[in-house]
């Protein structure tokens, strides 16, 4: 049998805790092979995009959230963006990137940043925090219970193969919410099962990362209900209408100078790393169609 990538969401039964249990191997190669990634950065983009997925896991709406750790060191920043639905992107600054290659880049994570979307793009939810730690989990698990006061158990991890840097063995993780009205005895419990889980290079096998393995060990001796299981995939919104409206958003000014040097250029999306080629009628038209805008003022 080989394993797929998977997003398994699951409640108690009886027990009002939740259960998130995720495998983004094939999605997050993907993504790496976009940026061309390995090794350590191609770990910690995995890592942080696992963290994305399991927080925009929990809305109640078709949103967005956008997860961004930023760094001290060889890496500034890394900025995932998912969906419900289980719909991911991810960036690297991509000079970086290419500065450490497949080596392990000396860095201390600084802070992390959760920004909500509602359907409609509008911001519902920003919060900042300080990183408590190195562990993705563990700063995941740090501003649940710091900015949503949510009592949770995160375990997210990615290993890179050490034949093939540019690719993952897996990148995987679990997600256990305690609702608020879950009993201590049975907050103790939880918190024994996940002590006591098996290591991730353990669940690994030559098939692939063993997911159902992984929720039935986090299950414990709870009854619980399969909610939703989800395939995620790699996707990027971006386009070259998206990519002119975004050069409408500079000044006049530097757009005629851009203009003036009489050139076609072409821009990359940081996210999928799609090339789109801009013209000087382009520019000419935003220009033209801000001094129309102008004059109706007028």
């Amino acid at each position: 049998m080989n394993f797929k990538d998977r997003i398994i969401r699951a409640t108690g039964k009886k027990t009002p805790f939740r259960l998130i249990a995720a495998d983004l191997t094939s999605t997050m190669n993907q993504i790496g092979g976009f940026h061309g990634a390995k090794g350590y950065a191609l770990k910690l983009l995995a890592e942080n995009s696992l963290a994305s997925i399991f927080l925009s896991a929990s809305l109640k709406f078709p949103g967005t959230v956008t997860f961004t750790t930023s760094f001290s060191g060889e890496i500034t920043r890394i900025q995932s963006d998912s969906t419900p639905m289980g719909l991911v992107r991810a960036m690297i600054p991509q000079d970086e990137l290419q500065s450490i290659g497949a080596n392990e880049p000396a860095i201390v994570p600084q802070h992390i940043s959760v920004i909500k979307l509602d359907e409609r793009g509008k911001r519902i939810h920003e919060s900042v925090i300080e990183a408590a730690a190195v562990s993705m989990g563990q700063n995941l698990a740090y501003y649940l219970l710091q900015s949503e006061q949510i009592r949770s158990a995160v375990g997210i991890e990615a290993r890179f193969n050490a034949d093939d840097p540019s690719k993952l063995d897996y990148a995987a993780g679990f997600y256990v919410e305690a609702f608020p009205d879950l009993e201590e005895r049975d907050i103790a419990i939880l918190e024994q099962i996940v002590l006591n889980l098996p290591k991730f290079p353990e669940l690994y096998k030559s098939e692939g990362f063993d997911l159902d393995e992984l929720l039935d060990q986090l299950r414990g001796p709870y009854d619980i209900d399969i909610v939703k299981e989800i395939d995620p995939k790699a996707y990027c919104p971006c386009s070259r209408e998206r990519m002119v409206a975004t050069l409408a958003t500079l000044k006049t000014a530097d757009l005629e100078d851009l203009a003036k040097e009489g050139k076609d250029f072409e821009v990359i999306c940081d996210f999928c790393r799609t090339k789109y080629q801009i013209t000087v009628n382009n520019l000419k038209t935003i220009i033209d169609e801000r001094r129309e805008t102008r004059d109706e003022r007028n």
